[in-house]
This record gives C-alpha cells, sequence and structure tokens, in this order.
C-alpha cells in the first residue's frame, strides 16, 4: 500500500473524540512542501494527521468509506477519528481548496481559533516547475500510481503555474492578516533542513508538548524532484529573458484575478 491510498486506512485513526480542543492547518498551496510537513507532524502523534481532506478527490473517497454526504459531515467524522490524543487535530489546505468550503468565511467556521502555518517555498520557480510535471504525470507524492512517464517541458504551463503560487501566496497572506488569524510563516527549505528544530517551533507555536523521541530527524516522504527539474527551470529563465515583455508583463487577466481574489 503505498502513502496516497494509506492516508484511507483505520490504522491512522486515534482514539474517538467528539471534538478536538485545539486545530492546526497548513495553508498551503501545490508542491510547497505540506505533504512532506504533514506526515513529520503525524509521526510525533501530537498533530492528528494534517492530510488534504478537502482535496476534490480525498474527499470523495472519504464521503465513500465515512458515509457522508458533504464537506461538513465529512470534516465533522474526520475530527472524531484523526485527533491525536492530546486534542489536536491537524489539516492541510491549499488555497485552491478554500472553494470547497464555500469561501474562507466558511473555513473559520470550520475550524474556529485555528493555529495556521503559512508554508511557502522561497524558490517558487522550482515550484512551478514541480507543480508543471506533477499536473502531467498525475504524480503528487510518491508511489501514486502515474498516468504519465514522460512529462514536457511547457513554458506557458510554468508561466501560468508560477503566476497562480505567487497569487495564492499572496491571497492566503490577505485573509490571514485581515481575519485575525494566529498564524506563523515558514520556508520549505528551512523546514527540510532542519526539520526536528521546525516541529519544536510548530509545538511552542500550538503550545503542546512532543515526545522528543517521536520527533523524525529527517524527510519521511520520498524526494520526488530530479534532474528534468533543475533543467525546466533553467530553460524557462532562459526562455523569458528571449522574450523581455515578459519581464514586466504581468497580463491583464492575471491582474483582474488579483483584484477578484483579495477584494
Amino acid at each position: 500500500m503505498n502513502l496516497y491510498e494509506e492516508q484511507f486506512s483505520n490504522e491512522h485513526d486515534f482514539p474517538r473524540v467528539e471534538t478536538p480542543s485545539k486545530i492546526l492547518i497548513i495553508a498551503s498551496t501545490g508542491r510547497c512542501g505540506s505533504h512532506m510537513l504533514g506526515h513529520a507532524l503525524h509521526k510525533t502523534d501530537a498533530f492528528g494527521y494534517p492530510l488534504e481532506y478537502a482535496n476534490l478527490a480525498n474527499l470523495s473517497e472519504w464521503k465513500k468509506k465515512l458515509e457522508t454526504k458533504d464537506l461538513e459531515e465529512t470534516i465533522a467524522e474526520l475530527k472524531r477519528r484523526r485527533t491525536s490524543p492530546n486534542g489536536v487535530f491537524g489539516i492541510k489546505i491549499h488555497y485552491s481548496h478554500i472553494k470547497e468550503f464555500g469561501g474562507f468565511e466558511n473555513v473559520l467556521k470550520c475550524f474556529p481559533d485555528a493555529y495556521y502555518i503559512l508554508l511557502s517555498r522561497e524558490n517558487v520557480l522550482k515550484q512551478a516547475v514541480s507543480l508543471s510535471i506533477a499536473s502531467q504525470t498525475g504524480g503528487w507524492i510518491s508511489g501514486q500510481k502515474l498516468v504519465s512517464n514522460d512529462p514536457k517541458y511547457d513554458f506557458n504551463q510554468i508561466d501560468e503555474s508560477l503566476r497562480s503560487i505567487i497569487l495564492d501566496n499572496a491571497s492566503w497572506r490577505y485573509a490571514l492578516a485581515a481575519n485575525g488569524c494566529n498564524y506563523i510563516e515558514m520556508d520549505f527549505d528551512n523546514v527540510c533542513n532542519n526539520l526536528a528544530d521546525s516541529l519544536q517551533s510548530i509545538a511552542s507555536f500550538v503550545n503542546c508538548e512532543i515526545d522528543k523521541s517521536k520527533i523524525p530527524s529527517k524527510q519521511v516522504t520520498k524526494k520526488q524532484s530530479n534532474q528534468k527539474n533543475t533543467e525546466w527551470a533553467t530553460q524557462f529563465i532562459s526562455d523569458t529573458n528571449k522574450n523581455k515583455e515578459l519581464l514586466c508583463d504581468l497580463k491583464p487577466s492575471f491582474l483582474t484575478k488579483v483584484k477578484r481574489k483579495l477584494s
């Protein structure tokens, strides 16, 4: 059983509770390292099992498994099953998942007084390249069955991914700040290079104790990037420099999206 299939297993359920006492949300974007962080947090037995429960494909599977009818009912049941013994329930939410809740105001209602970790990558171009590759192969996490083993470099797809990631990161920051949410920001590379310290920082932020013997010293998930990622990033920079007008062109459609999301 691979990591994707394993997430639905009853083996990862904790003793049933009526409601969690604390909620931790990884506020993320695609390919920012949230999968790696979620599994590392899960290993500590102190943050529930922070997965993409609101991802449309995953949600469909959960509804079948739990025999629930909608997102609200599904999340309520997952809170009962996936809250760790210390009372913490964890979930990771990409900005694109917010629409499944019907807007950020409903996220706040579903997860009142939540602690948010805004996870991002400093090298957003590498993230955009990773997103382009995963979109083509279907390999969002290691072990997942691929729909293609031969992704093709696509400047426009990477460009759109880059703009989308930047917009979603900005939208997260606006939503969290404007609503007075309790959040901290963390960088993907820093978490990878200082995993134990990062988990300790999250524990301090949430104000909960973790057993040091359960803190993983290295990443739980398998790295997916390879030489192709570096080559595509280099090619994208080269192609952009050949077309100088792209360097200062945000495109009217992109600016419209920014205004719509932040209004």
